[in-house]
């Protein structure tokens, strides 16, 4: 089984909340809730359905929620990535 490193997952999901939602970098840290850096319910949906893009993984609307940290959801997409990796 493939161990995927937790700091890329975040890094990759920060990237993507400065990118598309004009969030600072700075500003953004694992232990930070999204409802912290103010993402509403609407943001908060197409912050999942870009995981989905970017990590081809599907996410549920209820996965990712106002109170969950960046590391929550790092945790969930490593889960569903590993779920997902083929065995052989």
């Amino acid at each position: 089984m493939t161990s995927i490193p937790v700091q890329s997952v975040r890094e990759q999901m920060i990237a993507l909340l400065t990118t598309r939602f004009g969030l600072e970098e700075a500003s953004v840290s694992p232990d930070m809730t999204f409802g912290s850096m103010e993402l509403d319910s609407l943001a908060i949906v197409e912050f999942s359905v870009a995981l989905q893009e970017d990590f081809g993984v599907p996410v549920g609307e209820d996965e990712v929620t106002a109170e969950n940290t960046v590391d929550d959801v790092a945790a969930l997409m490593i889960g569903k990535l590993t779920a997902q990796d083929p065995v052989g």
